[in-house]
């Protein structure tokens, strides 16, 4: 999290900021909205999620400014709600830990970019490679487009935001190396538990609030 205004230059934090915009709008003008506004259950989820993982992100910890380790939770979003109203949730967490000072203003749209429009998605990208190159049964649905794809997810975020710190001079590549990266399947690991113990329980439970399971594919 960019959480002090010297960390990086303003021309990296008005292009980051542009760019997720450029993705955000169009996403936003293209989603179906009647089918939030018309549902109560799905505002429920929608909120719920929101809140939740707001919480999570709040709990956060790092050894350099800018690096944070915390669960992340992007892909049990984007299977619950589709890639836009995902990027959309993932604007509001941004905003609450702006809100909470664990988010510097400035740099909420870079934040948004390297850890909110990104991660989506890659995490996106994802489970179509999922669903459209593999076997289509519940279990492959949490094993892979579930827990893989959750702990890839983290891993491509924290690499993106490493390597662009490093691009812009913030840090070394051996200092962020040696106190961040190396660290990675410490963070792979449990963001893949708890995104899959979240999709196995959707699934088992109320598969149908799932916008990206389709029962007849999976179950047939």
């Amino acid at each position: 999290m960019i959480d002090r205004p010297d960390l990086l230059p303003v021309w990296a934090l008005y292009a980051s900021s542009a760019l997720a915009l450029a993705i955000l709008i169009p996403a936003l003008f293209t989603y179906h909205w009647h089918s939030l506004f018309s549902n109560r259950q799905a505002q429920h989820f929608f909120f719920g999620g929101v809140v939740a993982l707001s919480v999570l992100w709040n709990m956060q910890a790092g050894i350099l400014p800018g690096l944070s380790f915390h669960v992340m939770g992007v892909t049990a979003l984007m299977l619950l709600m589709g890639w836009r109203l995902a990027l959309l949730a993932m604007l509001l967490i941004q905003l609450v830990l702006v809100a909470t000072g664990k988010l510097w203003w400035g740099g909420l749209g870079y934040s948004y970019l390297f850890t909110g429009v990104l991660p989506v998605l890659f995490s996106y990208g994802f489970y179509l490679c999922v669903f459209n190159r593999l076997v289509r049964n519940p279990f492959v649905y949490i094993l892979v487009a579930g827990f893989l794809n959750a702990g890839f997810t983290h891993a491509f975020s924290d690499v993106l935001q490493a390597l662009s710190l490093w691009q812009l001079d913030v840090y070394t590549l051996d200092k962020v190396w040696h106190n961040y990266l190396r660290y990675l399947p410490l963070m792979m690991f449990p963001e893949g538990v708890i995104n899959g113990m979240f999709i196995t329980g959707m699934v088992v439970f109320n598969s149908r609030w799932l916008s990206t399971f389709d029962e007849d594919s999976y179950f047939n």
